[in-house]
């Protein structure tokens, strides 16, 4: 029987497999800090234990929500992203996570209670909750990076993942559970992430990078897959070249790698459902 505790535990895992998978494109792993100089492995090993307990109280407010909106736990958000940069002096490591997840589990909770439960109804929870949200991007002074990458090149970002209920997760957790039928676990979530890297228009690349940065995301990516160097040993050495790229451009896909939290917390959770 799923409850907050377990919720919580699943979360905090997704978080903590994503940070220790290697090698990964100019993204903090176990070895390095990738593309990054304000964060490394351990701000992330405490930003995931810090918000255990918000994934807790998420999957608690669901359990009581009407399922019409989310406005109690977008204030333990607000106190929770404080928690985090308390715990990692300052920097934003799970930010994103806090919105995408949280908002996963808040709508697990409200979804589980009821008949005929899938991952579709989260999805479909999730995108109802944030009905519209994209229309926050409409202002005429940006005030975020989202906002900016808006203005000036008419990427819409996580609002636009928020507004669809970040579905796309549901194709990455179809592409991981195919992928480890033929390979170990972590060259599955290896491929995962390239495979995000190949259709999602990742903020943080824009923001780092511009379209060029974007362009260079996905020929990487398509390369990874078309020829398949996830699958082995070989293949990830050609990966690892991959990855000093992105960190000499200093390009790190986070939104991806977000992504990939969502499909790892799917994929932990489906052993809770019967």
């Amino acid at each position: 029987m799923l409850n907050s505790n377990i919720i919580a535990r699943l979360s905090t895992y997704a978080l903590i497999y994503e940070v220790s998978l290697s090698p990964k494109p100019g993204l903090v792993t176990l070895l390095d800090s990738g593309a990054h100089k304000d964060m490394d492995y351990i701000d992330f090993l405490n930003s995931a234990l810090v918000l255990h307990d918000y994934f807790k109280i998420a999957y608690e407010l669901g359990e009581n929500s009407s399922g019409e909106d989310y406005d109690e736990l977008r204030k333990y958000g607000i106190v929770y992203e404080k928690k985090m940069k308390d715990a990692t002096h300052g920097a934003n490591t799970h930010k994103g996570i806090i919105f995408s997840l949280g908002l996963m589990v808040y709508a697990t909770a409200i979804e589980i209670k009821r008949k005929d439960f899938s991952f579709e109804k989260i999805i479909s929870r999730v995108s109802y909750l944030n009905r519209g949200i994209t229309r926050e991007l409409n202002k005429k002074i940006a005030t975020s990076h989202g906002e900016e990458n808006y203005k000036k090149y008419g990427v819409k970002g996580i609002r636009a993942e928020a507004e669809k209920g970040f579905s796309k997760a549901l194709l990455g957790l179809k592409f991981l559970k195919e992928a480890e039928k033929n390979i170990n676990f972590d060259y599955a979530l290896t491929g995962t992430l390239y495979y995000y890297m190949s259709f999602i228009e990742d903020s943080n690349i824009i923001k780092r990078g511009g379209l060029e940065g974007f362009k260079f995301l996905k020929e990487s990516a398509n390369y990874v897959l078309t020829n398949k160097l996830y699958e082995t040993s070989c293949g990830m050495v050609e990966i690892e070249k991959i990855n000093k790229e992105f960190k000499r451009r200093n390009l790190s896909p986070g939104g991806c790698a977000d992504f990939l939290i969502l499909t790892l917390y799917l994929y932990l959770l489906e052993d809770y459902i019967d």
